[in-house]
């Protein structure tokens, strides 16, 4: 029996730059449907992302695709979502301001563990 391959991706960029957004949801939803174990955790400005409604207002061009269709892609694929707490703390976000599709908030040393236990690491 084979081990299925892990890939975790780190979201750093945020909204502010949405043109950086949709490639990391486009490789772990790939990634998910290839039989991956794809992780996407947000550190940095990428918590922005998942605050609540913040995915539905933005979008890479004017009238475009708005990053929720994205993010909804990827976790009906099977995406886990986490975030950083110190990136949190960096965007005075609490849990609760938080889309309900995060599943864990995270520290600096689980994201190193994971860093070393994943097969495949990309950062966006």
């Amino acid at each position: 029996m084979s081990k299925q391959t892990r890939l975790l991706i780190i979201q750093t960029s945020g909204i502010q730059t949405p043109e950086r957004i949709p490639a990391a949801f486009f490789i772990a939803t790939t990634g998910a449907a290839m039989d991956m174990d794809a992780t996407i955790v947000f550190t940095v400005n990428g918590a922005t992302i998942v605050e609540k409604n913040a995915a539905e207002r933005a979008s890479i061009k004017e009238g475009g695709t708005t990053i929720r269709t994205f993010l909804d892609q990827a976790v009906s694929a099977g995406v886990k979502l986490m975030v950083c707490h110190q990136s949190l703390d960096l965007h005075d976000l609490e849990p609760d301001n938080l889309i309900d599709d995060v599943e864990e908030i995270i520290g600096a040393a689980a994201l190193l563990d994971m860093t070393m236990d994943a097969d495949v690491v990309l950062t966006f």
